[in-house]
């Protein structure tokens, strides 16, 4: 049984837009791949305070590629050394249209997160993000069952998932659910 850290990434461009805009905010070029915003960058902090204890549990750390979810692990993680694995599998749902859901280049990421590994992302352009359709819900379901064939696999027992919405909620509940910014949540994988 494995015991899984699922953490939200930190408030972020497009969280802010949606406020005004409703949707449209997941369709703006400025949303490509958007860092936090200040008050992502405190929750991250706040996260690293305030659960140092969880956090330090944790044997490993598997992030998502987009850079909100990358900065708040480096955040969240800031004076913890523990491995973290970057995996383009955990990359928000729909994959595709969405434009805050399109990465990054790798070596643009690696620059900027050196600590991080990047092993897992196989490309350096962003070739699962689908500029002409959204992702399937199948097609996420497929996504989050390879992840957690990849964590049972893992000799890991105790492992910290720092994501997005959509997949976290949906691999946790079977379901879309709103969740909190830079809070942990637990699930047990067998």
């Amino acid at each position: 049984m494995k015991l899984l850290y699922c953490i939200r990434h930190g408030y972020s461009l497009h969280n802010e837009l949606f406020k005004n805009i409703g949707e449209n905010a997941y369709r703006l070029p400025e949303c490509i791949d958007s860092y936090l915003l200040k008050e992502g960058i405190l929750d991250a902090m706040t996260l690293n305070l305030k659960e140092a204890d969880k956090l330090n549990r944790a044997e490993l750390v598997l992030v998502s590629p987009l850079a909100r979810a990358l900065q708040t692990a480096e955040l969240g993680y800031a004076g913890i050394n523990k491995p973290i694995k970057v995996m383009e599998i955990l990359k928000e749902w729909p994959n595709g249209l969405d434009t805050p859901n399109q990465r990054k280049k790798k070596s643009e990421l690696e620059r900027r997160f050196i600590r991080f590994n990047f092993d897992e992302v196989k490309t350096e352009e962003d070739v699962t993000w689908n500029k002409d359709r959204e992702e399937t819900t199948d097609e996420l379901m497929e996504r989050i069952e390879e992840f957690k064939k990849y964590v049972r696999e893992s000799k890991e027992e105790i492992i910290c998932v720092i994501g997005h919405t959509s997949f976290l909620s949906n691999m946790m509940w079977g379901e879309e659910r709103n969740m909190k910014h830079c809070h942990i949540y637990e699930m047990l994988l067998d």
